[in-house]
């Protein structure tokens, strides 16, 4: 990461776009390099945790309706979505119980 004096214009960042990353943190100019995904070479750990995340996924279609507005009522003050915080309670909830 590169702290600027200040941003360069749009036209000089649009040059940039997908190879640097312009922006702001704590008010302060930066550039860094586009981040890039990793492919499919993952750790272990990380693959072992994809499941959860599948089966929170595939969950959110089958609650009733009801059920769905609960969540979305729950996430109305926050900035996730009902379907995020039904996820994120799933995801929590697999972490502590032992099934």
């Amino acid at each position: 990461m590169a702290i600027l004096k200040a941003l360069p214009s749009l036209a000089i960042i649009s040059g940039y776009k997908g190879t640097l990353d312009f922006y702001y943190t704590m008010g302060i100019p930066v550039c860094r390099s586009w981040p890039r995904s990793p492919g499919s070479d993952r750790a272990v750990a990380v693959k072992e945790q994809w499941p959860v995340f599948t089966a929170a996924a595939r969950l959110w279609p089958l609650l009733s309706e009801e059920v769905q507005d609960a969540y979305n009522a729950m996430a109305s003050g926050s900035t996730l979505s009902g379907r995020d915080m039904a996820s994120k309670m799933y995801i929590n909830a697999s972490k502590i119980l032992p099934y």
